[in-house]
């Protein structure tokens, strides 16, 4: 699944208050940045598949993303 696929699953909208924590690559699971769902901050990293996806609360999605695009989850 890529972040583009995601972020339309849950209806990412600027208004709608859902949040997506993108975390560092090659560093702790407990090391992220937060975004609005539907921030145009998001859009350079619409392609890259998610590795890892958690729920961590009822409207905040905590992803890693795959930076090699050999790797990743479909």
């Amino acid at each position: 699944m890529k972040l583009i696929e995601l972020l339309e699953a849950i209806g990412a909208d600027v208004e709608n208050g859902k949040k997506v924590q993108i975390c560092y690559p090659s560093r702790s699971w407990e090391d992220y940045d937060i975004f609005n769902a539907g921030s145009k901050l998001l859009k350079p990293f619409y392609d890259l598949k998610i590795s890892r996806l958690s729920a961590i609360g009822a409207d905040v999605f905590r992803v890693g993303l795959v930076f090699d695009e050999k790797e990743g989850c479909d």
